[in-house]
C-alpha cells in the first residue's frame, strides 16, 4: 500500500499522508516522513478517523486536500470542511490509470528480469513475435 501511494505521489508530484489504525509497531514510529509519503498512527485512545478529521480541521487550505475513505461519516465530514474526497475504489482506479501512464514513460523496467517490461519499452506487447 505504501509503495503504491509513493509511486502515485512521484508520478503526480504530490504528497500524501497515510493514517493507520492501531498503535505503532514500535515506539517512535507514530509519525514517519518517507519522501512524498508521511505515515501517521493515532495516539492510544484515538482512531485513524479522528486523526484525519484533525488534519483536515487544522489545514489552512482544506480545499487543497483529498481524503480517501469509504467511511460515510468521515467522507461527509471532510466534504463539509471543503476537502475533496474519494472513495477507496475511486482512488484505486485513479492510481491504476496514473500507474499505467507512468510505466509507459519509464526509461527502463524496474528489474532486469522483467521481460514483459523490456518488451513494452522497445515497442512490443508481451506475447508478440
Amino acid at each position: 500500500m505504501v509503495r503504491r501511494v509513493a509511486a502515485f505521489c512521484r508520478a503526480k508530484n504530490v504528497k500524501a499522508t497515510i493514517v493507520f489504525d492501531g498503535p505503532p509497531l514500535r515506539d517512535g514510529l507514530a509519525a514517519q516522513d518517507l519522501g512524498p509519503v508521511s505515515l501517521r498512527v493515532p495516539p492510544r485512545g484515538q482512531d485513524a478517523d479522528t486523526v484525519i478529521r484533525e488534519l483536515v480541521e487544522r489545514s489552512a487550505r482544506p480545499a487543497e486536500l483529498i481524503v480517501v475513505t469509504s467511511d460515510k461519516a468521515l467522507y461527509s465530514y471532510c466534504r463539509t470542511l471543503g476537502a475533496g474526497v474519494l472513495r477507496a475504489h475511486e482512488w484505486n482506479n485513479e492510481e491504476r490509470r496514473v500507474g499505467k501512464g507512468a510505466s509507459a514513460g519509464a526509461e527502463k523496467p524496474e528489474r532486469e528480469d522483467d521481460v514483459d517490461g523490456w518488451l513494452r519499452r522497445f515497442g512490443k506487447e508481451p506475447g508478440e513475435n
